[in-house]
Parts: C-alpha cells; sequence; structure tokens
C-alpha cells in the first residue's frame, strides 16, 4: 500500500496544474505545506496525473488503473475538489471543471457533497454620514421624478470608464469565493499590470462602445471622447432629445469644457456632480455610489467575464475581445438592466442613504 494518502496525491494533482505542470514545483509546494522533506519524485507525481485524467481517480488500486469507475464522487476525487478550492477559492466552476478534468455536473455534485457554498464579496466604498444623506435625497428626487413623468429611467444615458487588464480581474459586484463558511480575504496584483481604460454608455436603447483611451483621461480628451464617440452617434440615431446624460464624479468630468458641452445638447437634462451648481434643474449625482450606475453594478463585470473566456495574451487581443463581447449586448439586455435602477432607489431609501446589502438587479 501506498504511503501517500488520497488527499496528498490530490494536493500535488492540484499544484501540478497550478505550476503549470512543473512537478519539481509541486513536489516543493509539497514539502513546505506539510512541513516534510519526504516527497514523491517526479516520475510519481506524473503518474498520479496521467491517472487521474485517465480515471478521474488517483486512488492506488488496480481497478481504478484499470478503467474509468462508474461515478467520479469518490473518496479521493473528494479530496482532490476540497484541495483544489482551498487553495483557489475564487475560481469559477467552469474553469475548475477545465483545470481538474471533472465534468462540470460532476464536479457541482461533489461540490455539494462538500458543502461548498458560493459566498458574494460585496466591495462598497466608505460613506460617511454626508454621502448617506446625498444619496437618500438623491434616491427621493430620482423617484419624484419618475413618478411626475419628468424623467423615463430607460431614457438616461448611464456612462462610466473601467479598466480591463490581462492579469485578471475582481468583478466588485459579482465575485464569488466558495468555501464551508463566510471568508474573510485579501488580494495581491500586479503593480503595474497591462491594461486599457474603456468608456461606455448604457441606456435602454442599447449600449455605446467601448471608446478606448490612450493616454491620461483628462478634460481635453473626455470632451473629444463625449463630442467624437458619443454625441455623433446619439444625434444621428435620434437619442438626445428627450434624453438625459449621467456621469459620476471623477475630476476631468466636472470641468467648464464638459458643462458646457453637455449643456449644450441636453440642457438641464444631465444628472451630475456639481452641474446643479452650474445649471438649474439638473440632478446631482451623489458620491460614492457606484452601486447606484449600471455601468459598475451590471456592465463592467458582465464584459470582463466574457472577456476573459477567451484568455487574452496581448492588449490587441484584450481589445478584440473587449469590442466582440460588447457586440453581443442587446437592447433587451439593456432595457432589463436599467430598469432594475429605481429598485436600486427605493432600496437606498430603505437603507436611509446606506449601501443595501442585497440590492436588486
Amino acid at each position: 500500500m501506498s504511503r501517500y494518502a488520497p488527499q496528498d496525491r490530490a494536493f500535488m494533482v492540484v499544484e501540478l496544474i497550478k505550476n503549470n505542470m512543473n512537478p519539481r514545483a509541486a513536489i516543493r509546494a509539497f514539502e513546505t505545506t506539510r512541513r516534510t522533506r519526504q516527497s514523491p519524485d517526479p516520475r510519481t507525481v506524473m503518474a498520479w496525473f496521467d491517472k487521474f485524467q485517465r480515471t478521474g481517480s488517483v486512488c492506488d488500486d488496480r481497478l481504478g488503473m484499470a478503467a474509468t469507475p462508474h461515478s467520479v464522487d469518490t473518496e479521493d476525487n473528494r479530496a482532490l475538489v476540497e484541495e483544489f478550492f482551498q487553495r483557489e477559492p475564487t475560481e469559477s466552476v467552469r474553469r475548475a471543471s477545465i483545470r481538474l478534468g471533472i465534468s462540470r455536473t460532476s464536479l457541482q455534485r461533489i461540490m455539494r457533497t462538500l458543502t461548498l457554498s458560493p459566498y458574494k464579496i460585496q466591495v462598497n466604498q466608505f460613506l460617511t454620514d454626508d454621502h448617506t444623506a446625498q444619496r437618500f435625497e438623491f434616491a427621493q428626487e430620482m423617484l419624484e421624478r419618475f413618478e411626475r413623468g419628468e424623467i423615463d429611467e430607460k431614457k438616461i444615458w448611464f456612462s462610466d470608464e473601467a479598466w480591463f487588464s490581462l492579469d485578471g480581474h475582481l468583478n466588485k459586484q459579482n465575485y464569488r469565493f466558495w468555501g464551508k463558511e463566510r471568508p474573510t480575504i485579501s488580494l495581491a496584483k500586479k503593480l503595474h499590470p497591462q491594461k486599457v481604460l474603456v468608456w461606455a454608455a448604457i441606456s435602454g436603447a442599447g449600449l455605446v462602445g467601448p471608446v478606448f483611451i490612450t493616454g491620461t483621461l483628462n478634460s481635453q480628451r473626455y470632451a473629444e471622447l463625449l463630442r467624437e464617440s458619443f454625441l455623433r452617434y446619439a444625434q444621428s440615431n435620434n437619442l438626445v432629445d428627450d434624453y438625459w446624460f449621467m456621469q459620476d464624479g471623477a475630476r476631468p468630468h466636472r470641468t467648464r469644457e464638459v458643462f458646457q458641452l453637455l449643456n449644450h445638447h441636453f440642457g438641464n437634462r444631465v444628472v451630475g456632480l456639481d452641474y446643479p451648481s452650474h445649471f438649474e434643474g439638473a440632478v446631482s449625482w451623489p458620491p460614492c455610489s457606484p452601486d447606484l450606475n449600471p455601468c459598475d453594478f451590471f456592465l463592467w463585470g458582465f464584459m470582463k467575464d466574457m472577456v476573459w473566456r477567451s484568455n487574452p495574451k496581448t492588449l490587441p487581443e484584450l481589445k478584440a475581445s473587449i469590442e466582440a463581447s460588447f457586440a453581443t449586448v442587446s437592447e433587451q439586455l439593456c432595457q432589463n438592466v436599467v430598469s432594475s435602477f429605481r429598485n436600486r432607489l427605493t432600496a437606498v431609501i430603505a437603507k436611509e442613504g446606506g449601501h443595501p446589502e442585497h440590492p436588486h438587479h
């Protein structure tokens, strides 16, 4: 009988996968974690992996070596899956299925046996008392304007920018951690990852973007972006009259040049921080409120999930994947997303301006 338990073999297979099939790296991880110098040789590690690929098992019985078992929900596979999610708790089921060589349905069955549950990690900005008061007042004003028929939520252009990087992403609004209890985690990222800045706008009429921003986003570049990429499209498709435009409080958004450009095309139909102090009748966007912007609570996470399915390796591939992902978004999906804006406003009022624990979307 082998001196290595199924849990040890499962650990080695997971480490082998994580280390790009480098058995020596897997052995070093085993020795460090198990605090032992007694470890299998590289050929043994590769044999365990080969066996797992053939049979879905790493156990040391002749039947397992000869044929694939009828069920992959075996003791050693459960050990393998548990070890994998202990080491990679934020991996998606789809990617885990590919990396482990277990079908998604079988993997989900094993995860249920192990009582692994998906915990949602919410990342919200800190709110001061002033912030919560502004959010509460904003939600009240917008709902009142909806009720009076002054604003149609499907006729608001919600806009925003977001970074897409080659080293992965954190989808802040839809982030999952697989475990047996609610986690406390921190994340590390590269100091200078290769990335691209993208601007987009969404309304019930559809999606405008992606617009790739080269260099630092300043007021001049932002105004040019609005003129050349957004307003030209919106005007040619009759999507300016009766529409509102929303932008957050980023510094390049709040200059005289930008405000005058927006006033020329939208008048007081603008939702933006500081804008009402220049043009009466507009609505001020509350600070620290990405959870109210459809770009933040839906679009960016949805797009990054799609982009990373293609696993881009270079910036040109990343841009091409972003463009392809944007092209898949339907007008109906956009309408469904922006319609949830009203529900989020209601939830903010229920929390007296705070972040709803379970926002509607």
